[in-house]
């Protein structure tokens, strides 16, 4: 579009026209493709964070359970067992194409339609006219307030999905918002899981005896052991999310156990590569400062030798957690390169100077806690200085960042490759160029 189309067109596009138009294309694609959600049982898992890995755990279950499932996430989408790759880079489709893979998981005689949805999915009216009935909430933290502009508006936008015709909602109880969405939602049942030792109202499942990622799915007086393939807790609470959801749904405990651990792995997500000189890389799509902190809290016990992080951030989004991003990294992980990622029409050094930024104020946190790293890590030796290029770089182009990470690798290190997870390309200015991290990681070995 030309510069003086766009001059003209700016003052027609308010709040309200967006909303129209946005609308508009929704209800259009169900008329186009005929409504073809109705007549699926149709389930909608929300969260900052999470939602990926529980619609993968809860498809896992249903198929165990004879389901014949179809499920649209960011990295895949699955009807009737055969998979795709989904290439758009969002998380929801545009609505034609949402309602055009609905009407092959209806065509395929799906059962049930397990959808990855997001708030900005929900604010712009994508998922329109689909019924869902059963939800849940995974986490809200922080990102996309570039988008709502507050938390308000984030939290608000998430609990549309709660609203509604809903038999049953299940959220997360060890997260802040869990009251106000069992409070504010119109399900006729509300089931709530945790990884906490809390009695709550609404409590149905836990994990309790938590021994890694081995642990007992409990509800009521029924207790059965589960071990994941995925590390973490937060897999755990992703692992309850889709437990919870099965279990509504008339599957067994025992069944829901199986279920969750035949999942052995979700593309971009916690994917471990190993490397034939002993050190060890790891893709995962973590890309806002909870998510990271998560990650490299979980990680770092784990790990011999040392954690060396690659990140970046996405352009065009979200500015202010770019220097929490690079504290994090620096206070947790004892090598740190911050490259380029996904910039959009931003300049990518810009970004980079905006997540190194927070570097200085994170090594002082590791410096704090470097006696706990030695207590669990003899090999580990903290890091004492704090200048640029001895222990971080600024590396703008991504592969000769992560090459630089592979050639300083030593036996029984853990790289970290995060924010890009599972996607097959990247956008740079209005060009889509070709990107996988496995892959070029996969090349670089």
């Amino acid at each position: 579009m030309n510069t003086t189309l766009k001059r003209i067109l700016k003052p027609l596009v308010t709040p309200q026209t967006l909303i129209m138009y946005h609308w508009s294309r929704a209800a259009v694609g169900n008329l186009v493709f005929g409504f073809p959600s109705r007549g699926m049982l149709v389930i909608g898992i929300t969260g900052t964070k999470g939602k990926t890995t529980s619609c993968h755990f809860l498809a896992s279950i249903l198929e165990e359970a004879g389901f014949r499932v179809g499920m649209a996430t960011t990295v895949n989408f699955k009807i009737a067992g055969k998979e795709e790759v989904n290439n758009t880079n969002m998380s929801v489709t545009a609505p034609f194409a949402l309602q055009r893979l609905l009407r092959k998981m209806r065509t395929a005689k799906c059962d049930v339609v397990i959808l990855e949805v997001t708030s900005i999915a929900l604010d712009q009216f994508r998922t329109l006219g689909i019924p869902f009935r059963y939800v849940g909430l995974t986490n809200i933290t922080h990102d996309h307030l570039d988008y709502h502009k507050t938390w308000k508006n984030y939290q608000m936008s998430k609990l549309k999905l709660f609203l509604g015709r809903r038999q049953m909602a299940t959220v997360n109880l060890d997260d802040p918002s869990a009251e106000l969405f069992l409070t504010k939602t119109t399900a006729t049942e509300k089931w709530g899981y945790t990884t906490l030792d809390t009695q709550v109202k609404y409590e149905r499942l836990r994990a309790e005896s938590i021994l890694d990622t081995s642990f007992q799915l409990c509800i009521e007086e029924q207790s059965v052991p589960v071990s994941l393939h995925l590390p973490g807790r937060f897999s755990i609470e992703n692992a309850l999310c889709a437990g919870s959801l099965a279990l509504a749904l008339g599957v067994s405990l025992r069944g829901v156990a199986i279920g969750l651990s035949k999942l052995e792995r979700v593309a971009g997500r916690l994917e471990m590569i190993a490397a034939p000189s002993g050190f060890s890389v790891m893709v995962d799509y973590a890309h806002t400062p909870d998510s990271l902190e998560k990650l490299y809290a979980t990680l770092r016990p784990s790990i011999p030798g040392r954690m060396i992080a690659v990140l970046g951030a996405t352009g065009d989004r979200d500015t202010t957690k770019r220097p929490i991003m690079g504290a994090l990294a620096a206070r947790f992980c004892d090598l740190v390169f911050i490259t380029d990622e996904e910039p959009y029409t931003e300049d990518p050094i810009a970004i980079i100077e905006e997540i190194a930024a927070g570097v200085p104020r994170g090594r002082a946190l590791f410096k704090a806690s470097a006696a706990v790293h030695r207590e669990n890590h003899p090999k580990i030796k903290a890091l004492t200085s704090s200048g640029f290029g001895e222990w971080w770089w600024k590396i703008t182009d991504r592969r000769a960042a992560i090459t630089a990470a592979i050639s300083v690798a030593q036996p029984g290190d853990l790289i970290l490759v995060t924010g890009m997870g599972a996607q097959n390309f990247r956008k740079v200015g209005n060009k889509k160029e070709p990107w996988n991290d496995r892959q070029v990681i996969e090349s670089l070995l």
